[in-house]
């Protein structure tokens, strides 16, 4: 999970687009899968169809690289209660604390 974590971390402060899956821009499922893509995991442009390859686990259990997914949403956690995703137009690649409502799965 190091090159998933590491591609994560470079990708801070880039924009977002609907669709895109970088290198300036991405979308939400587009960042996670060209982050998963870094370590030879290949994932869907879909953030249900990410989360249907992967299982549920308590967030006491996430470890750095699992996958946080909400209704709609999918990002990288980070640790710490930390995670990086493609928030939106407003806020592009951040950085920032897990919010009510995700869940960690594990692929």
């Amino acid at each position: 999970m190091g090159a998933v974590i590491a591609f994560a971390r470079s990708q801070v402060g880039k924009g977002y687009a609907s669709g895109a899956d970088g290198p300036s821009m991405f979308d939400c499922s587009g960042f996670t899968m060209s982050a998963y893509a870094r370590a030879g995991i290949s994932l869907p442009h879909s953030s249900g169809g990410q989360a249907a390859r992967a299982r549920s686990i308590p967030r006491s259990m996430a470890r750095p690289g699992d996958l946080v997914v909400g209704p709609g949403h999918v990002g990288v956690y980070m640790g710490g209660g930390m995670m990086i995703d493609a928030g939106n137009r407003r806020t592009g690649v951040v950085f920032r604390k897990l919010y009510a409502g995700l869940h960690i799965e594990r692929l």
